[in-house]
C-alpha cells in the first residue's frame, strides 16, 4: 500500500491541498442511487474508508471531467478511483497522526471558512438558508456531516504544515543542490528562484515518504478495492 502512496504522491499532495472548500461539491447525490456502498474500501488501523464516501467522490469528479468534454472510460473511472482512495487514504492518516500530536481545529476556524465561501452567499452575505439548500440539494450532506468533513480536512492540512515546517532550505543548500545537478553555477542567480522551489518541492515529497513510511510501520494500512 506504502508504495501506491509513493507513486501518487504528487497527486495525493493536489489533492489533499484542495480537498474540501476547493472541492466542495465533491458529495454528489447521484451517488447515493448506484447501490450499497457501506462496505470498506480501506483501513487505516481501526478506522473504516467506506465505498461510499469513494464511489461519491469519483462520481463527481467523472461527471466534472464528462462536462469538459473528457471522455470518462471505464479505465479512467478505475484510475479516478484510485486515486481518489489514495487521497482518503492520505487525510485518514494525517488526522490520525495530527491527533496523536494534540492538534485541533476550532468551531471558530470551522465556522470562518463556511461564511466566507461564496457557495453558500446572497447578494454578498453568508445565507443559513443557501448554506443548507446547497448542502441538501447539491451535496446531499447534513450541516453536521459536512462540518466534519471540513474539519478533518483542515486537520489533515495542519499537520502537514507542522510536518513541512521541519524541512528548510538554507541558501548554502540551494547553491550547492545547483552546483552538483548542473556542474557549475552559471546562470544560478537568474535560476535560483525556480530552482529553489522545484528543490522544495523534491524535500517535501521526501518529507511525505518518509511520515507514510514511518506510520506504515505502527498502523496497518488495508486496502479492498477491487478493480
Amino acid at each position: 500500500m506504502i508504495s501506491f502512496l509513493i507513486k501518487h504522491k504528487k497527486i495525493i499532495l493536489i489533492i489533499t491541498l484542495a480537498f474540501f472548500l476547493g472541492s466542495i461539491v465533491y458529495l454528489g447525490a447521484d451517488a447515493y442511487r448506484r447501490g450499497n456502498f457501506n462496505n470498506t474500501a480501506a483501513q487505516v488501523g481501526s478506522a473504516d474508508i467506506s465505498y461510499r464516501d469513494l464511489y461519491r467522490l469519483t462520481e463527481d469528479r467523472a461527471r466534472a471531467l464528462r462536462n469538459q468534454g473528457v471522455d470518462v472510460d471505464e479505465d479512467m473511472m478505475k484510475f479516478l478511483r484510485q486515486q481518489f482512495l489514495a487521497a482518503l487514504i492520505s487525510e485518514e492518516v494525517l488526522n490520525q497522526a495530527a491527533q496523536q500530536a494534540g492538534l485541533a481545529v476550532s468551531d471558530y476556524e470551522v465556522a470562518y471558512d463556511i461564511k466566507t465561501s461564496p457557495l453558500f452567499s446572497q447578494n454578498g452575505q453568508f445565507s443559513k438558508e443557501a448554506y443548507e439548500y446547497v448542502l441538501k440539494r447539491n451535496i446531499g450532506i447534513s450541516p453536521a456531516e459536512f462540518e466534519k468533513q471540513l474539519r478533518r480536512g483542515k486537520l489533515a492540512d495542519r499537520f502537514r504544515g507542522v510536518l513541512y515546517s521541519f524541512y528548510k532550505l538554507t541558501p548554502e543548500e540551494i547553491k550547492y543542490a545547483y552546483q552538483t545537478q548542473h556542474g557549475n553555477l552559471k546562470d544560478f542567480e537568474k535560476n535560483k528562484a525556480d530552482f529553489a522551489a522545484q528543490l522544495m518541492d523534491t524535500k517535501m515529497e521526501t518529507a511525505q515518504t518518509g511520515f507514510f513510511d514511518q506510520f506504515n510501520s505502527e498502523v496497518e494500512i488495508k486496502t479492498f478495492l477491487q478493480d
